[in-house]
């Protein structure tokens, strides 16, 4: 094989990756539908007194959290390791490869939804790629530690954030009052270019906190990525046993904490403390919840269970950033005006769960159908084809 040949693909990790991307989107669309802050305090801008909506509201926190994002980044930083076979000589190969990805967040975030992940993944991957030299131990040691860091910085603005009180609700202090919220709807339903402003200042927002705050969670998992899979975890070399424990544990610790978060932020009238609290208890579930689908994965493909879901979850992960872009077009046009249809704030959390199960199944359906077709999804396609410089074959 050539030395910068791509290593053979691996099933399981297109699965858990097509997984990802649909478990992102479970709380993406929240952001779609509503000003970000509603994510955290669900009745700020819809309605949350029917069962249904707190029901959906605690799943979503509960069993999703942003366990699909850790999984992403997860994911992301074992194609590091796969993607280039002589990356541990010479990681700056992947430079070119992430400086388009960079590109292409760029153009997502500030056009079309300020939510992106692709900019501080592709400038975090930069640096973090330099470690593919690293031993295993010392993957897995540093990838912790930043991980543990970033949530000792987040346990401290917690405690800090509390001392708020409860005199002022968690969205006041943050400056989301009722007047605040009406005219961004009224941006939101007049159409595209009327938001595309505020649209833009958010994204600017949102990536210098993910950068400044929350590059060291990304950077370690980016790291514990790499040690999963040259250790074998993420390619099937584990023992049935160690998947099986490991999932149960993790699944059980990971859902308890983000369950018991999101229950006390609801039982408080989501108070500052309360809901700073919550996230708090999301961060370290979420890792949790993604450790152990990542292990139920894996046990799945060992004992090859769900041979047919794994298949077509695995057609969604050949082209995820296609599927990911997909679900930003289909929410502008469902929540923003002309040309969309402006229902921004004006779905309730029942409606929205109907609304993320047909976007799945779209999304499933239509990977598959494509696949057959042609080799990438059209956004890898691009990006493929801007890295190597020349358009590269797509027809199968």
């Amino acid at each position: 094989m050539p030395e910068n040949a791509p290593l053979p693909r691996h099933d399981s990790l297109d699965a858990l990756r097509g997984f990802a991307v649909l478990l992102m989107f479970a709380v993406n669309i929240q952001l779609f539908a509503f000003v970000w802050i509603a994510a955290d305090i669900p009745g700020l801008q819809s309605d949350f007194e029917g069962w249904g909506n707190r029901a959906v509201w605690l799943v979503t926190q509960g069993l999703v959290s942003q366990s699909g994002t850790a999984l992403f980044i997860t994911l992301f930083g074992a194609a590091l390791v796969l993607n280039v076979r002589a990356a541990r000589q010479n990681p700056t190969r992947q430079w070119p490869r992430l400086a388009w990805l960079l590109l292409l967040g760029l153009l997502h975030a500030y056009l079309f939804w300020y939510g992106d992940i692709l900019v501080p993944l592709a400038l975090v991957a930069m640096i973090v790629v330099a470690a593919n030299g690293m031993t295993l131990r010392s993957l897995w040691g540093l990838g912790l530690g930043l991980i543990g860091f970033t949530g000792l910085m987040l346990l401290a603005g917690s405690a800090i954030g509390a001392l708020i009180g409860d005199g002022i609700t968690a969205a006041g202090a943050m400056g989301f009052n009722p007047e605040a919220i009406a005219g961004i709807e009224t941006l939101y339903r007049t159409g595209f270019v009327a938001r595309l402003g505020y649209n833009m200042s958010i994204a600017l927002q949102s990536e210098m906190m993910q950068i400044v705050f929350m590059s060291g969670r990304m950077a370690g998992c980016l790291l514990l990525g790499m040690a999963a899979l040259r250790s074998g975890f993420l390619t099937g070399q584990w023992s049935v046993r160690h998947y099986g424990w490991i999932a149960a544990i993790a699944l059980g610790i990971g859902a308890a904490l983000c369950l018991a978060g999101a229950w006390n932020a609801m039982a408080s009238g989501f108070s500052p403390a309360a809901v700073l609290q919550n996230r708090v208890a999301q961060y370290f579930g979420s890792l949790a919840l993604a450790l152990g689908y990542a292990a139920g994965f894996m046990l799945a493909a060992k004992l090859d269970r769900a041979r047919a879901a794994r298949s077509a979850l695995a057609a969604v992960g050949r082209m995820p950033i296609s599927n990911y872009f997909a679900q930003t077009l289909l929410m502008t046009l469902l929540f923003v005006g002309f040309p969309g249809l402006g229902q921004f704030g004006q779905i309730d959390r029942t409606g929205l769960a109907l609304i993320l199960v047909s976007v799945w199944v779209a999304q499933v359906f239509g990977s598959i159908f494509w696949l057959q077709r042609y080799r990438y999804g059209p956004v890898e396609w691009v990006w493929r084809s801007l890295t190597a410089g020349r358009p590269q074959a797509w027809l199968r």
